[in-house]
């Protein structure tokens, strides 16, 4: 099955990678799924509060951020592999250690260093990915690369159905995972990219240089986690809705996003990047703001769910292949770092944002939220219209 899937990517690419780092992918998918509820339960069990805990959980998205800026000067100093496998191994043992304490302030400081190291993984296998793509499989590798990311993550949680979340064995499992994550790219060694590093990692560069790409970034981000975060307190809350959703469409949306990925991706490759960019962000945001119409009906509400979110989702793995097509390979890794800060910044103005429209009203709120959001996309599209980005 292995070789089948090296045989179909090898026209794809031109230089060993897209395979291990896939792998790799699914691994550290698989430790964000699961380390994310793990801390949240289990810090719950020590009656911290849910601002306390929604604030521990931030703080890795602040390392995160804080990566995206050193990554460049790190992999020009150490080389990918390095950098890459030092912050699974950094945030592995991060993970250890925070069942270790039940001190607040060391929590905070050990999610921001776990996030540091799971940053440069995320900045630097992109980045390489772009490298080493060439155009005529572009945007479908980096779907590969999202669905393999999806993958993980909607597997993680079974760590704790499992193993549950009061004993120290899910998170050293959690912990091998990122180790295991480590595995395919040190088996990388020597077929790093060759690149010049055009400086630190900026969300400006990426902004200046190709806004289109930057919004399509930010609507991902933004309506991703706005999505999960909120629709399952939503449905809780509305009068009349079927009280399963609650429980289904956070999976229902997921599945969406990992089976839709490679199918946009060739839709992208044969019709263009910004055209279809343009049709999945309008058709996904229009059925994510259905969502609250159709509560009191679990099919409709589930297959709107997964077209929507999936749809919408695609915009991330087309960002990736537009960023790859402007950039040259001494600034990819630093726009790509900037790719990353945007993605963290709308994961937490999306639903922030969403969550005041739906406190004003809940049936309206997230359509409002979702048509703002798209009107923002398709102005910025329209603007950037004469950027080269399909050629």
């Amino acid at each position: 099955m292995l070789r089948k899937l090296i045989n179909i990517l090898e026209p794809m690419t031109v230089a060993p990678g897209i395979v291990m780092i896939s792998l790799s992918a699914i691994a550290l998918g698989a430790a964000f799924g699961g380390y994310l509820p793990l801390i949240a339960l289990w810090m719950e069990t020590l009656d911290v509060s849910f601002q306390q805990i929604g604030i521990v959980s931030g703080a890795a998205a602040l390392g995160i951020v804080s990566s995206a800026f050193f990554a460049p000067r790190l992999a020009q100093k150490y080389g990918y592999v390095a950098t890459i496998n030092f912050g699974l191994v950094l945030a592995a043992i991060m993970t250890v250690l925070f069942r270790y304490t039940e001190n607040y302030a060391v929590w905070l400081a050990i999610r921001f260093v776990s996030g540091l190291g799971l940053g440069l993984h995320w900045v630097l296998t992109e980045a390489w990915l772009a490298n080493i793509v060439s155009d005529r499989g572009r945007t479908r590798v980096m779907a590969i690369y999202a669905t393999a990311i999806s993958v993980g993550f909607g597997a993680g949680p079974a760590i704790i159905w499992i193993f549950g979340f009061a004993t120290y064995t899910p998170f050293y499992l959690i912990a091998a995972f990122l180790l295991i994550a480590a595995l395919p790219i040190y088996m990388l060694r020597g077929h790093e990219p060759k690149s010049e590093f055009s400086g630190a990692g900026s969300p400006l560069l990426l902004i200046r240089r190709a806004p289109t790409v930057a919004c399509a970034c930010f609507v991902a981000g933004g309506v991703d986690l706005a999505l999960i975060s909120l629709v399952p307190v939503m449905v809780a809350r509305s009068p009349g809705a079927e009280p399963v959703l609650a429980l289904s469409l956070v999976p229902a949306m997921a599945l969406g996003t990992m089976l839709l990925q490679y199918p946009i991706a060739v839709m992208a490759d044969r019709y263009g990047l910004r055209k279809v960019s343009i049709i999945i962000a309008t058709t996904g945001l229009a059925l994510c703001s259905l969502i609250p119409f159709f509560l009191d009906s679990i099919i409709i509400a589930i297959s709107v769910a997964f077209l929507g979110a999936g749809l919408v989702y695609g915009l991330y793995s087309i960002g990736l292949a537009m960023l790859s097509k402007r950039f040259t390979s001494g600034e990819i890794v630093a726009a790509n770092a900037g790719f990353v800060i945007i993605f963290e910044f709308s994961n937490l103005l999306g639903p922030a944002v969403a969550g005041v429209l739906l406190d004003i009203n809940i049936r309206l709120g997230l359509p409002i939220f979702m048509m703002c959001i798209g009107a923002f996309y398709l102005i910025i599209s329209w603007v950037r219209r004469d950027a080269n980005l399909d050629k």
